[in-house]
């Protein structure tokens, strides 16, 4: 039997429930002196497999653990169901009998949008005579009656609105996908019975790259990672037809276990609908970090205290807006959308995100885009505090007509500042050129408008320095290991000094000049050959540098003195920077500033194009210079062809 401490990352909906359920039937006495009416209902209601029935069934446990007894009555919606007319009716009425019978009780209905669905005319008449019933057993229940009706559903909508009120479910529970703190503590409470655990911090990561699923995920996954460390250790119980013997003690759920079964799960929610959420990655966190912090900044200010955390909302946004949080991501680098708009999605991850762009609007075919459009304000409207993000708004703005528009700026003018919902838009242009309606929305000078540009040339050089990174360790490690000739150094010195000089400035074009790229090119060829070089001394050198390593060895270890003079020289000589060292440091540098001049004003996606082309030319051993020329070259035939088509329209 699972109770409350069962159960990971809903303690705020545990701590409710106690409030709505546990102690008016323990407590009766404090709401009779006060003349109030206890709580008569709780609805239930999120994604499948957040554990709406799982707090029902704990809840049962501590019911019966508790001081004063309290049954409970747990029915499907789908079993007061019957083909017989008034059969329906008659097991409802008999459950709430049984209710009076045991009371204080509790009624627990699972799938309740099948015992109540919304009556209308397409409705049949057998459907309509249970609600009917249900609400008059619901409005029969006394004051003092100590029973509770509690119900679950994923379809909150197709429950009948009449059911929806304070005297009948009296509170709606909205059950999220957990964020990253719950599911760490989901993962620990389903090891807590393990006796060899993974670490904390491997379960921190884990948690971290488990984003989007739900309990029942989170628990399928640790059953899968059993399997594969089974699989794993004992490979021959897939060939032995008779029961093998595994030795449960020595049996251990390594790391390896948890990243296969994550591969092998795909979450529940991933299969009805892929959010775009992603943090930013390594590569393009140079350029686009600081435009995150920015936005997030100003979202402390225009949302309410405690709605960027998982915290209690309280208090008013500190801005003077009377509508509520808002703020529009703009610019002709679209990067707002591929990974600012998903960034923040997975920074604010713990908020219900409900998405409207043009594949939600146009999802269902026969449905006007302004009924996709209030369905999807009211299930947000639902699940408050929440998130709705409306990517690329300019990309279905064209498509709609008219009325859709209209509906779509009420919609959005009717959201006031006492309603938590962040509304998070991104359109790609800049905020001159954004329709009137649009730009009416946001005010710029509460800073609901932020404006991507393109990134300045400080992150751009920190962009494609991280090109060189790992080469420049590699060449440090080898030149650090042993003394090579001088000779070879200065040849090596030499040609940097011819690289020196074929390396200008960018011409007016923003095309790099000829000389550069064959002086680059052979930049390439004479590096090329001197790690050859330097490998082939390496190697001749490297038996008399064991064996005198070895010398050494014997006479420190027998205690006859300390090393020589020359010996500390030497030591003390191969932790600093050698000049080889320093050489490819120089001419790494003299690339990435003529790479950064080459690339000014550059969008993001182009920047990101150019690094993987260069990266791919690094590992065939291309020329680097050749491949930025032809990438400036095709950005400033495509601006001539813009401004083109631009003068031609105008």
């Amino acid at each position: 039997m699972k109770d409350f401490s069962c159960i990971g990352g809903l303690e705020k909906h545990i701590r409710i429930v106690k409030e709505m359920v546990l102690f008016p039937l323990m407590y009766g006495d404090v709401y009779a002196k006060f003349n109030l009416r206890p709580p008569r209902g709780l609805l239930f209601h999120g994604p499948p497999g957040t554990g709406k029935t799982l707090v029902a069934s704990a809840l049962a446990t501590e019911c019966s653990n508790s001081e004063r007894k309290v049954s409970f009555i747990s029915r499907k919606g789908s079993d007061c169901l019957s083909k017989w007319v008034g059969e329906s009716e008659k097991k409802l009425e008999k459950i709430f009998s049984l209710a009076q019978q045991t009371k204080p009780c509790i009624i627990f209905f699972d799938e309740v949008d099948g015992l109540a669905p919304v009556r209308s005319s397409r409705q049949d008449f057998v459907h309509a005579s249970v609600v009917s019933t249900l609400l008059a057993l619901m409005d029969g229940l006394d004051n003092n009656s100590e029973i509770i009706v509690i119900g679950a559903t994923n379809r909150i909508d197709a429950i009948d609105p009449a059911l929806r009120r304070p005297g009948r479910f009296d509170k709606e529970l909205y059950f999220p996908l957990p964020c990253y703190s719950a599911r760490k503590e989901i993962l620990s409470v389903h090891i807590k019975s393990w006796k060899q655990k993974p670490a904390q911090k491997f379960l921190a990561n884990l948690a971290s790259k488990t984003l989007g699923f739900c309990g029942s995920d989170l628990q399928a996954l640790c059953a899968e990672a059993v399997m594969c460390s089974v699989r794993r250790n004992y490979p021959q119980i897939y060939n032995s037809k008779s029961k093998y013997h595994i030795n449960e003690r020595h049996l251990k759920v390594e790391k390896e276990d948890f990243l296969k079964a994550r591969q092998n799960i795909v979450p529940a929610s991933h299969r009805i609908i892929i959010a775009p959420i992603k943090n930013l990655s390594f590569r393009i966190q140079p350029l686009l970090h600081e435009d995150l912090t920015g936005i997030l900044s100003r979202l402390q200010t225009l949302c309410p205290t405690g709605m960027l955390t998982s915290d209690n909302i309280i208090g008013k946004a500190m801005s003077k807006s009377s509508g509520c949080p808002r703020i529009l991501l703009c610019g002709e680098d679209d990067s707002h959308t591929r990974h600012l708009g998903p960034a923040l999605l997975h920074t604010l991850e713990h908020l219900p995100c409900h998405i409207l762009d043009v594949t939600t609007l146009f999802e269902e075919t026969g449905k006007a885009a302004e009924e996709a459009m209030i369905q999807k304000i009211k299930t947000a409207r639902h699940t408050l505090p929440a998130l709705l993000y409306m990517p690329g708004v300019l990309t279905w703005w064209d498509l709609v007509d008219e009325t859709a528009r209209v509906v779509f700026t009420s919609l959005i003018r009717g959201l006031d500042r006492s309603v938590h919902m962040l509304v998070l838009m991104t359109a790609h242009c800049r905020h001159i050129n954004l329709p009137s309606e649009i730009a009416e929305l946001y005010d710029n000078n509460r800073g609901e408008i932020y404006e991507v540009k393109s990134p300045s040339p400080q992150k751009r050089h920190f962009f494609f320095k991280q090109l060189f990174n790992g080469k420049s360790d590699s060449l440090s490690d080898c030149s650090s290991q042993g003394n090579y000739p001088s000779e070879i150094i200065t040849k090596l010195k030499s040609e940097n000094r011819k690289l020196k000089n074929h390396i200008h400035s960018t011409d007016s074009s923003g095309v790099l000049e000829i000389n550069t790229a064959r002086g680059m090119t052979r930049k390439i060829k004479t590096q090329s050959k001197a790690r050859n070089k330097l490998r082939a001394v390496r190697s001749s050198h490297s038996t008399s540098s064991k064996s005198r390593t070895n010398i050494k060895r014997e006479y420190n270890a027998s205690g006859e003195g300390p090393s020589s003079k020359r010996q500390r020289l030497t030591s003390s000589a191969s932790s600093a920077p050698s000049s080889t060292e320093r050489l490819y440091t120089s001419q790494i540098e003299d690339l990435v500033e003529t790479i950064v001049r080459s690339t000014d004003e550059w969008p993001s996606y182009l920047l990101e194009s150019l690094f993987s082309s260069l990266e791919l030319a690094m590992e065939n051993n291309g020329d680097l210079c050749a491949t930025v020329n032809e990438y400036v070259t095709r950005y400033e035939e495509l601006k001539r062809v813009k401004m083109r088509i631009k003068q031609e329209k105008d």
